[in-house]
């Protein structure tokens, strides 16, 4: 899968809209992707400054929330949407990788930029999941203000924040997250 790379409108307005791209270049597209469930391996990135995150999120119950709110461990946050095809890839593997770093005190949070906020995309993991996103912390961002401010420029995007959260580590496109050297990378990462 390839990484989907955001424009100034974050995303279609419908699925035809979408697909309105010149055959052209859509064979050209075909030509240079990459094979499907072709997800990068794990690479660690450099370790940043952490983005500021100061607009809040909304819950599946509709209560607001802020980064602060989850400083009590390690977050990894995956920036995604419906319609973001790498990111529905790799949806499993976090689903299964929240199970895994949960034991170490790590929250996965699914972060849904879908316009619709909660009414598209909770059925949409209702589907695609079903109880596999037990573990899962999800946060709406229905306006992608959170996604500017942490500088998303495509999705997927993810986030690894300490403790702290003052330090950050940028991963770009979708992984394996469920790969014991990507859970075992995260680790180090954040016992650093």
């Amino acid at each position: 899968m390839s990484y989907r790379r955001l424009f100034s409108i974050l995303q279609p307005k419908s699925w035809v809209a979408a697909c309105r791209a010149p055959a052209w270049l859509m064979v050209a597209f075909m030509l240079i992707a990459p094979p499907p469930g072709a997800i990068r391996a794990a690479e660690a990135p450099v370790r940043e400054g952490a983005p500021e995150m100061t607009v809040p999120l909304v819950d599946e119950a509709g209560t607001s929330f802020t980064m602060a709110a989850l400083a009590d461990g390690p977050v990894l946050v995956n920036f995604w949407a419906t319609w973001c095809a790498p990111c529905i890839a790799e949806l499993p593997a976090l689903g299964r990788a929240a199970a895994a770093l949960g034991e170490d005190g790590v929250t996965v949070l699914l972060v849904s930029i879908d316009r619709g906020g909660s009414q598209k995309a909770m059925p949409f993991l209702e589907t695609h999941l079903g109880s596999g996103r037990d573990g899962l912390r999800l946060g709406f961002d229905p306006r992608a203000k959170l996604s500017r401010e942490m500088g998303v420029r495509g999705l997927p995007t993810s986030f690894l924040l300490p403790v702290d959260q003052l330090a950050a580590w940028r991963f770009v496109g979708p992984f394996e997250w469920d790969e014991p050297e990507m859970l075992e990378m995260i680790g180090g990462l954040i016992g650093e």
